[in-house]
């Protein structure tokens, strides 16, 4: 349901791993919509890990993919995802999923 408070609480979640630097490495926050777009979530993660820029507007999905993954797989991570109203398939963006043995968490929000 709408306005019950998702985005407030995720907010929340985002300031404290932010303010706390040394539990995850990078925080990063992507607003999903209803209209999912898998170039608009590269491009928000790309900006959070610096590889946005000229070079990255050349590349197509699937490199930025493979660039993606190459960045987070070696760090511990916290992905925040708001407002998800389909499945997001992380391994198409480029996320590596979050395990152990990484320590990374992806966190989310939907109305399903």
């Amino acid at each position: 349901m709408g306005g019950v408070g998702k985005t407030t609480l995720l907010t929340q979640i985002n300031n404290k791993f932010v303010k706390k630097e040394d539990v995850f490495d990078i925080v990063i926050w992507v607003v999903v919509s209803k209209d999912l777009q898998i170039q608009k979530i590269q491009e928000e993660i790309a900006k959070k890990l610096g590889l946005a820029g000229d070079g990255w507007n050349q590349k197509d999905e699937d490199q930025k993919s493979r660039d993606i993954h190459n960045v987070l797989r070696r760090k511990k991570f916290v992905l925040l995802l708001d407002d998800i109203w389909a499945k997001v398939n992380l391994t198409k963006i480029g996320v590596p999923y979050p395990n152990r043995e990484n320590g990374s968490k992806v966190v989310f929000t939907t109305r399903s």
